[in-house]
């Protein structure tokens, strides 16, 4: 119930507050999320879930990579405490605990039991003073990239690196499939508080495997009255950049350089729209790929979340969809601004899953180039401090995993007074001195935007 809905029930009569509020209740009821049994039996799965399972078995390297938090702990930490915390974190998310099998070719989720989830702890105190910390980073490094298996699971492991008696480094790492970026909050939210003893809400209702079905459901309805737009908005689409040849001795894998940018500079080219900063940094890196490719008409990806729903706020889960911006530069930055709005409107009352998009609107699909789009774009929000871990200070252990899911990603994260620009390519493609020369092309196009 909304609050002005809670106002007007509250200056009806006592009768007609009864009926209000049982009209209230059906159409919620109409609207909500169905909630599945859970018998054992494999459910279906979202189509976000589905497109990480196929990409995985076609291309492991197009598979996202894991999501990983790091938490940075002083104070004296309770190993059996934090165990006992993620046991309960697993317990109270199904996405967690969630394996996935093969039915005729397509991925299906089996919700299993809860049960105690292994932590590793690994002692760097043998190691001068001086070193523990460096040594943590490259091993954590090496965790985000460690491979899960679907099948038999986990789907997460969370490792601590004791640098001393008092300084710890907290070190999650868990399958995209089961959790995304906009989950991690979340994950690190009820984690402290788990560890805490806070009192927290019931385990959310509906769990992301109702979440699956109804999206599903939803999609399909919606797709056929959608499918006419993108096939008119993406026709005659041609990759911006050429198909890399398969030679021996290329480079594979990604890295990734970033640079940072005042927001005053953001800012300052808003007032040309107006615009949101997404639209000024999104506008700046099309300029870049238009440099880059010589090429106009350009097709960039999107990352979105499909959270829209309150109920969905406190689900762990994999929400994240792919959604393609086809945008025409213009002459001038003012113009392009209002391009770039209106394709992401376009792109956004017409949005419906990557992978139903892809296989809607058919053609023919080019070997080693990926569908739609081959340079992407993500919006990250600014990270918030770790939460109060009781009987320790805690704070942001961030590190930066490499996504080689596309030729060149452009992730913007907003850091205090400065935007984070970090640009990510696959070496097949880039050489990291190449990288590093792009990131100052772009910040050189956001002091001096011309087309």
């Amino acid at each position: 119930m909304t609050e002005g809905q809670a106002e007007r029930l509250a200056s009806l009569s006592d009768r007609r507050r009864e009926l209000m509020t049982r009209l209230l209740a059906q159409k919620a009821a109409a609207t909500a999320i169905p909630r599945l049994p859970r018998t054992g039996a494999p459910l279906e799965c979202s189509h976000e879930q589905r497109r990480i399972w196929l990409a995985g078995q076609a291309t492991p390297e197009a598979v996202p990579p894991n999501v990983t938090l790091g938490v940075a702990v002083t104070g004296e930490l309770d190993p059996a405490r934090l165990s006992a915390a993620l046991t309960a974190l697993v317990a109270r998310h199904e996405s967690l605990r969630t394996r996935y099998t093969a039915i005729d070719g397509l991925p299906y989720q089996v919700v299993r039991a809860a049960q105690p989830v292994p932590l590793e702890l690994l002692d760097l105190t043998c190691l001068p003073e001086e070193e523990r910390e460096a040594e943590a980073l490259k091993l954590s490094l090496t965790a985000a990239g460690e491979r899960f298996d679907l099948t038999h699971g986990p789907l997460l492991r969370l490792t601590v690196y004791r640098l001393g008696p008092l300084e710890h480094r907290l070190f999650l790492v868990c399958h995209h499939i089961a959790c995304d970026g906009g989950s991690v909050g979340l994950v690190a939210d009820d984690l402290a508080a788990l560890y805490s003893g806070s009192d927290l809400a019931p385990p959310p209702d509906p769990q992301y495997a109702d979440y699956a079905a109804w999206s599903v459901k939803r999609a399909r309805e919606r797709a056929p009255g959608r499918l006419p737009y993108w096939r008119e908005r993406l026709a005659g689409v041609e990759p911006v950049f050429p198909r890399i040849p398969h030679k021996a001795g290329t480079g594979r894998g990604s890295a990734t350089t970033a640079v940072r940018v005042r927001r005053d500079v953001v800012d300052g080219l808003r007032q040309t729209g107006p615009a949101t900063p997404f639209t000024v940094l999104l506008s700046a890196y099309l300029i870049l790929l238009h440099r880059l490719s010589g090429r106009r008409d350009l097709v960039v990806g999107m990352v979105t979340t499909g959270r829209g729903r309150r109920e969905l706020e406190p689900v762990v889960g994999c929400f994240i969809n792919l959604v393609p911006l086809r945008v025409s530069l213009p002459g001038d930055f003012p113009a392009l601004l209002a391009q770039v709005k209106e394709a992401v409107a376009g792109a956004l009352a017409n949005e419906i899953p990557f992978d139903a998009l892809v296989s809607g609107i058919g053609g023919h699909r080019l070997p080693g180039v990926h569908p739609a789009f081959q340079a992407a774009v993500v919006h990250r929000d600014d990270p918030a401090p770790p939460p109060g871990w009781e009987g320790l200070r805690a704070r942001v252990w961030e590190h930066e995993v490499d996504d080689a899911s596309f030729d060149l990603g452009l992730t913007a994260t907003p850091r205090g007074e400065e935007y984070e620009l970090a640009l990510t390519g696959r070496l097949a493609r880039f050489t990291p001195a190449d990288l590093t020369d792009l990131t100052g092309r772009l910040l050189g196009i956001l002091r001096d935007p011309a087309v």
